[in-house]
């Protein structure tokens, strides 16, 4: 009889803790999606935009997709068809600051692509201090695997910084100080965050979200400040 009591209680236990776990993945994610739906914000679609591979897919939201998304060529289905090419640069690597978040000279790799070893200027796009609009894709994933430092959860605080928050850059010995200006969430279709501005000295900071998904990016828009 206390077998039986103490199976049915082990039973008990089992049951609610695992409903814990799966609450404990699920609401943020939930949570984020429904901001989304019930404050939806204008999608603005570049009509000269041209895509050389089918659109994103997504199997779930727990990172299973049909395509490598450590990858930040794989993040939007498309580029603007009209993408200058930067003035080459012996400078390899940058360091990114964003004391609001506690981030610390994070570095960004120029014209990288792998997202695994650390956050990347996306190819094509301005280098810091230059016209322009320089890019810089950083990973994200569940809140719960968040450790400081770690390539693939580097911007899972990107999405707390808010307008008017400094982002510093260091690049080839000079220091820019960047303010942010606004932030939003576009789908992958929405390539008009890539674009070239050459009337302003644009910085723009991009992750996934909700984290630990690949439904919609956050972007952090700021300009040049010094």
């Amino acid at each position: 009889m206390i077998a039986k009591r103490q199976t049915r209680l082990l039973s008990v236990v089992l049951i609610f803790t695992g409903l814990i776990f799966l609450a404990v993945v699920l609401v943020p994610v939930t949570t984020s999606y429904l901001r989304f739906l019930l404050y939806p914000q204008p999608q603005l679609m570049d009509p000269s935009a041209t895509s050389g591979r089918p659109a994103t897919f997504v199997v779930n939201a727990f990172g299973l997709a049909s395509v490598d998304y450590t990858l930040a060529s794989n993040w939007f289905s498309s580029v603007p068809v009209s993408v200058p090419t930067p003035p080459p640069t012996k400078v390899t690597y940058f360091t990114l600051s964003a004391p609001a978040l506690d981030l610390v000279d994070i570095p960004v790799e120029i014209n990288g692509s792998d997202l695994k070893k650390n956050a990347i200027h996306f190819p094509g796009t301005s280098l810091p201090g230059n016209f322009g609009n320089s890019v810089i894709f950083g990973h994200s994933s569940l809140p719960q695997m968040y450790r400081p430092g770690y390539p693939l959860t580097i911007f899972n605080l990107l999405p707390k910084i808010k307008t008017g928050d400094d982002v510093i850059i260091r690049y080839d010995g000079i220091t820019y100080r960047y303010l942010v200006r606004k932030t939003q969430e576009v789908r992958p279709q929405q390539i008009e965050v890539l674009s070239q501005h050459f009337d302003k000295y644009q910085l723009t900071l991009v992750t996934c979200v909700p984290l630990g998904t690949y439904w919609r990016r956050f972007v952090a828009i700021a300009e040049l400040a010094n």
